[in-house]
């Protein structure tokens, strides 16, 4: 195996806890309604959730540990390539993987190479890139009454997300201009992975782009 490829052992310790549909969708780069259909079709084990359906809140998502990231990102991602008794089987292999119970090497099955390797290395990359957006916001009651801001200014990181949906990156950084393209990425993955409950008769509309913001410091980007 590569020595650049990342493992478990580089996760920080803020990323190894309960995770939310929401939160793992974000981190594979799916939609919530894809990541609710990978629950239902049943290739995660069972040992990828903290609890089954049957015991939790009705209408409410089991929440997964931290070991449902890399087979969940299989599963959207190589899954569909395999024949679903091949797909189970590396889904499961790899489950062994994050246990300690099987080496992180390449799986070869007949002709076929299948690099899970690789694979567990982009899920924790992805999984790493969750953690570092948490750091960079901020909710402090003191700043706007507690809504989430990126750290340094008081940007909204949703009225940031929001207005990404219909403007373009170069626009929404010029209009902040204490805000950089980095940190725009952590306050839109930071958004898709705690989006707001909606309000019902009430659209979602993102505020107008002259917020007031404060300029970041360099000590504050560090």
């Amino acid at each position: 195996m590569s020595s650049e490829y990342l493992n478990f052992s580089d996760l920080p310790k803020s990323i190894l806890r309960p995770l939310g549909v929401d939160e793992v969708a974000a981190i594979i780069g799916v939609s919530r309604r894809t990541m609710i259909r990978l629950v239902k079709i049943g290739t995660l084990p069972k040992s990828a959730f903290y609890r089954s359906r049957s015991t939790s809140t009705p209408g409410a998502w089991p929440m997964m540990k931290p070991t449902a990231c890399p087979m969940a990102y299989f599963d959207a991602t190589t899954g569909p390539l395999l024949s679903s008794q091949i797909q189970r089987r590396m889904i499961q292999q790899i489950g062994r993987i994050l246990q300690g119970r099987a080496p992180n090497e390449i799986f070869e099955i007949g002709a076929m190479r299948i690099d899970l390797p690789l694979s567990i290395s982009q899920a924790v990359y992805k999984m790493v890139a969750l953690a570092t957006a948490e750091s960079k916001v901020v909710s402090d009651p003191r700043i706007r009454g507690g809504l989430p801001v990126v750290r340094g200014t008081r940007i909204g990181v949703y009225e940031i997300a929001d207005l990404s949906k219909g403007e373009a990156d170069d626009y929404i950084l010029e209009q902040f201009p204490s805000l950089t393209r980095t940190l725009l990425e952590h306050a839109k993955l930071y958004a898709s992975a705690h989006p707001l409950p909606r309000r019902k008769g009430r659209p979602d509309r993102p505020r107008p782009p002259n917020l007031r913001t404060h300029s970041i410091s360099k000590n504050l980007l560090s």
